[in-house]
């Protein structure tokens, strides 16, 4: 089976991470032939190592990476993922509509936990001009959904990371045994009120960190602000295949958009999640419906982990009471993230699931 890719980067590294992950799993699990065609070929160099944007196509770990306009003189492959609704060169579509027999055409959308989801999963959406369908497949986090992307080696490395742990943690010249934080959100994130409330509550803590602006701001408050008991931990970028260790090494998770909310999510490890706003609040609808998905197995600490993440997502509430619960209830909500991630295990992988779709229609 031969699979074709097509990634338009908007903003950040979500789509790129989202598309490279899926693609790398394609070609290193599954054998199949991959071409991914991108329109910013060097947002994805800073995540993926081997890659260089300015010699394309290439080849990098099985996956040929094409330049988007590649993609008006190339002819389709069996399979065609379009990613995110971006919408494919009008030559390409007309190939695609001609060829015999036609391609398997997926738009893989973002992931959504909202009701109205499940509904719209694996439905066929005829062209508007051409004779030819293509299929919604949806990730999600419920059996009507496509599931998340899971790699068959995740859980194994994540045990055998376990025992270099402190080591990992040391080379950032943070002490193991504090209680630990991977920061990872916007710049428009509530960071003076995080910060404060880190001040006030006054125990030691590490703060791991990956090189932005939302660490630029903390390192300023910290800067105007100094605190004995706060310790920090600065990464520069890293590629994507390493960026799991920072969850892995931490006791507790900030994290934002797509890709880092899935691998938190499968970390099995309490999270914040920081949306990227959007008009009339609907990241907040998103994230309250995401809530109500996993209230059943955070029981008796859910409502602190619905307060908490409302508080970095709507200014209006009060972060410190918050963090003093958070941390308050953390082996409540560290063996909740385990059972909500083996529920994620049991809905089996987006990939594969995908893959079985396709098949089913060929």
């Amino acid at each position: 089976m031969t699979i074709d890719i097509f990634c338009d980067v908007i903003d950040n590294f979500g789509d790129a991470g989202v598309c490279w992950r899926l693609a790398s799993i394609f070609s290193c699990e599954h054998g199949f032939p991959v071409k991914l065609y991108i329109n910013d070929a060097e947002t994805l160099s800073k995540i993926t190592a081997g890659l260089d944007p300015k010699k394309l196509p290439c080849l990098v770990q099985g996956v040929e990476i094409h330049d988007w306009k590649d993609a008006e003189t190339s002819e389709p492959s069996q399979v065609v993922i379009e990613t995110f609704g971006c919408r494919l060169p009008i030559a390409f579509e007309h190939k695609i509509a001609a060829a015999r027999p036609q391609p398997i055409w997926i738009n893989l959308e973002y992931l959504s936990a909202e009701d109205w989801v499940e509904g719209c999963h694996s439905l066929p959406s005829p062209h508007p001009s051409l004779n030819v369908n293509k299929y919604y497949f949806f990730p999600g986090v419920t059996k009507k959904t496509g599931g998340l992307m899971i790699e068959k080696d995740l859980f194994i490395r994540q045990e055998r990371f376990a025992k270099d742990r402190n080591k990992f943690l040391e080379s950032f010249n943070l002490d193991p045994a504090l209680f630990t934080v991977f920061v990872f959100c916007y710049p428009g994130a509530p960071l003076a009120e995080f910060y404060k409330a880190l001040r006030q509550r006054g125990k030691e803590i590490n703060l791991l960190l990956p090189k932005g602006a939302a660490t630029d701001i903390l390192s300023k408050l910290y800067e105007e602000h100094p605190s004995r008991n706060i310790q920090f931990g600065v990464s520069k970028m890293v590629p994507q295949s390493e960026f799991d260790k920072f969850l892995w090494a931490s006791d507790s998770l900030i994290i934002r958009g797509e890709d880092s909310f899935v691998r938190a999510q499968l970390s099995g490890k309490p999270f914040i999640w920081n949306i990227y706003p959007q008009t009339e609040e609907t990241h907040i609808k998103k994230l309250e419906a995401f809530g109500e998905r996993i209230r059943p197995y955070y029981g008796e600490s859910y409502q602190t982990w619905i307060d908490m993440n409302l508080s970095w997502n709507k200014s209006s509430r009060d972060l410190t009471c918050c963090w003093e619960r958070w941390c308050h209830e953390l082996p409540l909500m560290k063996e909740a993230a385990q059972h909500w991630r083996d529920h994620l295990v049991s809905l089996g992988s987006l990939a594969d699931n995908l893959l079985s779709f396709v098949k089913s229609k060929i």
